[in-house]
C-alpha cells in the first residue's frame, strides 16, 4: 500500500533520531517500501534543506543508482562535448545525495560576474590571468588543503567552493569554469601525480599550478614537478586533458581515498561510474 504524505513526513522526522535502534529500525522499515515510496522520502528529504542523522542504505543505494544513469547518459557524448561542468556535479551529487549541488553552478556565475571588469580591462593573458588567480587566491582565499589532503570533500565542485578548499584537480576545474564564463582560454594539463592549467596565448601557452595560489610555470617548473613525483618527463603531458579523462581521474581519486578508508561499497559504486564513461 502507497503512503500517505503524513506517513512520508512522519518517516522522515525519525531519521533525525540519533539512537542506534531507531536507525536499524528504520532501515528495515524503509527496505520494505516499494520504490515509488523511496523516491518520495528521497525527494521529501532533498526538499528538507538539511541532511538528517541517519540515511538508510537503501536510500542511498537507490540515489547512487540514478547516478549511474546520469553517468552513462553523460558518458554517451562525444567526447569533444562533454561538458566538465556537469560530470563534476555528477561527482558532487555523490558526496551529497541530499543537497543540490547545482548551486554551484550559480556561485560561479556570480565569481566570473565579480571579475569580469577588471580581466576585461587589461589586454595581455598574463594580466588577465593575474587579475583571476588574485581574485581566485587572494581576496577569496582558495587555497589547496595540505592538512588533509585526502578528505573526500576536496573532490566534490560544491564543497571546494564552499570551503574554499582543494586538492589539484579540483581548483583547476574552477580555473576552467571560470575561464568559460570569462572567454579565457583555460584548459586542463593532467600531468602524472600533478594537475595544472594552461592558457592557449599567441605567444605560446601559460601554465599554471592552482595548487600553489595561482603560480606561473614554465615547461620546466612542470618537468621537474613530474620528476619529482617519480615520473619520466614527456612533453606529450603538456596536451589538453578532454573532460572525459578529468572526471574518470577525479573519480579515481575518490576511489582510492574510499578503498583507503575501508568503504568498498562507495569505492565498487565509483568503479561502476568510471567503467560507464570510459564506455562511452
Amino acid at each position: 500500500m502507497e503512503l500517505n504524505d503524513s506517513q512520508i513526513e512522519a518517516f522522515c522526522t525519525l531519521l533525525d533520531e540519533e539512537s542506534p535502534d531507531v536507525a536499524e529500525a528504520l532501515e528495515n522499515q524503509v527496505s520494505s517500501f516499494s520504490d515509488t515510496d523511496r523516491w518520495r522520502v528521497l525527494e521529501r528529504l532533498r526538499r528538507g534543506g538539511k541532511t538528517p542523522y541517519f540515511l538508510p542504505r537503501s536510500l542511498l543505494l537507490l540515489h547512487f543508482m540514478e547516478l549511474e544513469r546520469r553517468f552513462t547518459e553523460w558518458g554517451g557524448g562525444e567526447s569533444e562535448s562533454l561538458d566538465l561542468e556537469e560530470g563534476a556535479l555528477l561527482i558532487a551529487s555523490f558526496g551529497a545525495p541530499l543537497q543540490e549541488v547545482r548551486r554551484c553552478s550559480f556561485a560561479l556565475d556570480t565569481m566570473a560576474q565579480a571579475i569580469e571588469g577588471a580581466v576585461r580591462s587589461v589586454s595581455s593573458p598574463e594580466e588577465k590571468l593575474g587579475k583571476l588567480a588574485d581574485y581566485l587566491h587572494r581576496e577569496l582565499g582558495l587555497d589547496g588543503d595540505r592538512e588533509n589532503y585526502y578528505n573526500p570533500e576536496n573532490s566534490y565542485l560544491h564543497s571546494v567552493i564552499e570551503r574554499r578548499r582543494g586538492i589539484p584537480i579540483t581548483l583547476s576545474a574552477i580555473y576552467i569554469l571560470m575561464g568559460r564564463r570569462l572567454d579565457l582560454p583555460i584548459q586542463g594539463v593532467g600531468m602524472p601525480g600533478h594537475f595544472v592549467v594552461k592558457y592557449d596565448a599567441p605567444d605560446g601557452p601559460i601554465f599554471l599550478n592552482p595548487y600553489e595560489r595561482g603560480r606561473v610555470m614554465t615547461v620546466a617548473d612542470c618537468a621537474a614537478t613530474v620528476r619529482a613525483l617519480g615520473y619520466h618527463f614527456d612533453t606529450r603531458f603538456l596536451s589538453e586533458t578532454p573532460a572525459r579523462l578529468i572526471v574518470e581521474r577525479m573519480l579515481n581519486n575518490l576511489i582510492g581515498i574510499f578503498q583507503r578508508e575501508g568503504d568498498e561499497m562507495r569505492a565498487r559504486q565509483l568503479a561502476r561510474y568510471r567503467e560507464v564513461i570510459h564506455a562511452g
